[in-house]
Order: structure tokens, then sequence, then C-alpha cells
């Protein structure tokens, strides 16, 4: 066998060998990270009323059009009140909340997990307890308008959330629109994968062509297998070339 090629057979067991390595190596780190860390996925159920009761209380969302340079929705809960300014307004002859539902969600919401899809939905007719009702609004960037650039300049979009107490009142949270993709992690203020809030504003994100925001892996399965996964990949590379390089026909003289 000539040399050089003896070489790159070398080479294709060392690399083969390796690349096999780090793969189990990543198996098993992706399966510690997933029994460390089990993966919460919700469900949410869209409200479409305008009148129910949650908590034993009356819930009531009314339009203020009495300003024609802004509109607003008032959400009642019981004896707390609040404002909210319509970012996206809608056609107003559709019934119930239709005319919001390009900047606005009233979602009731719990875990997934253990349960079948059939259970699930029938658990949310009784709203159980242990199930959170919130609205979610959407704000497109200031002075521009929301049909166009306010709907494709995603990186200015502002999320709110109105998470109503059980207790009483509202529960308020500010969060803006995933900047950062790869393995960085997230900045202050912004959705975070592998949350409720994350979930939700999915919800309210116009996805043309199927895109939504930006992967990130930051904390994530893939993060927690550190060199192996990329030493796999190179590895692999390494055999696949030099592979190729053994089984090559023999140049004629």
């Amino acid at each position: 066998m000539e040399r050089s090629r003896l070489i790159a057979l070398v080479l294709a067991a060392t690399s083969g060998v390796a690349a096999v390595a780090c793969a189990v190596g990543v198996a098993r780190a992706v399966a510690d990270f997933h029994k460390r860390n089990p993966r919460e996925v919700f469900a949410f159920k869209k409200i479409e009323k305008r009148e129910f009761t949650f908590s034993g209380r009356p819930v009531s969302l009314t339009d203020d059009r009495s300003n024609p340079d802004q509109a607003y929705l008032v959400v009642t809960y019981g004896d707390t009140q609040e404002r909210l300014r319509v970012t996206v307004p809608g056609d107003w002859r559709l019934p119930d909340l239709l005319p919001h539902k390009d900047w606005l969600r009233v979602l009731v919401f719990a875990p997934a997990s253990g349960l079948s899809t059939e259970a699930f939905l029938d658990e949310f007719d009784r709203v159980p307890d242990n199930y959170r009702l919130v609205i979610v609004t959407r704000t497109p960037r200031a002075g521009v308008d929301p049909e166009t650039w306010g709907a494709a300049w995603k990186r200015d979009w502002v999320f709110d959330f109105y998470e109503f107490d059980r207790g009483g009142g509202f529960v308020r949270e500010r969060l803006n629109y995933p900047k950062r993709g790869g393995i960085r992690e997230p900045r202050p203020g912004e959705l975070r994968e592998n949350t409720w809030q994350f979930q939700a504003a999915l919800q309210l994100m116009p996805q043309a062509g199927g895109v939504g925001p930006t992967r990130n892996f930051f904390g994530d399965a893939l993060s927690a297998a550190g060199w192996l996964l990329p030493g796999a990949a190179f590895a692999g590379a390494i055999f696949t070339f030099s592979t190729a390089f053994v089984f090559a026909p023999r140049r004629r003289a």
C-alpha cells in the first residue's frame, strides 16, 4: 500500500474512533442535561369573550374610543382596572376581541406535561386553581405604521404581560423581543426560551414564512455538550475526507 494511503487509513481509523467517542459523549451530556433540567411546555387557550369570570371575580374588556387620536382597551378585574393603549388598530365592526387580534391575546395557560390533549382541554373549561390567566400585548416601534414597518422591525417589539392575580389585581411584566442568537446569554429584560412568557409572546408574532425569533441555545442541551459537539463534527469531517482518499482510484501513469 502506498505510504500516503497508509497514513490516510490510520488517520481515518483514528478520527472515526474520536468521532464516535465524541458523539457518545454528546448523547450522554444531552441526556444528563434534560434529566437535570426538564423542559417545560405550556398549553394555552385563547379567550375571545369580553366578559367572563376568573377566581370568583368578574372580568370585562371594553373599548374606549373617546379620544380620536388614541383608543384604549379598558380591562376591569374585580375592583382593579387597567387601560391598555391600542397599538395596532383593527376593524371595530368585528365581534368580541377580534378587533385586537394583531396586538393582544387573553390566554389561560398551564404546564401541559403529563396530560393528554383531550384531558387538558376539558380542564380548561373550568379553569382549575393551578391554571393562570394573562393578557399579552405587543407594541411595535413608535412612529411607524404597525401594519408595514412596524410588523417588519421585530427587534423593536415590546411585550407586556398582565397576569391576573387570584388574590386580586395584576402582576405586570415588560420584556423586549429577543435579539441574541447562538449560545449568547439573552440580555436582561428580553424574552427567554423555555419560559411561559416566550411561548405566550410567540402567539402575537406575525411569522411570515413560518420564521420566528432567532434560535438561542444559551442554557440549552446543545450548549451543555461543550467542546464535544464541535469535536465530533471535526473528527467526522476528517474521517470522511481520509476515507475518500483511501478508496480514491489510483492515477494512471
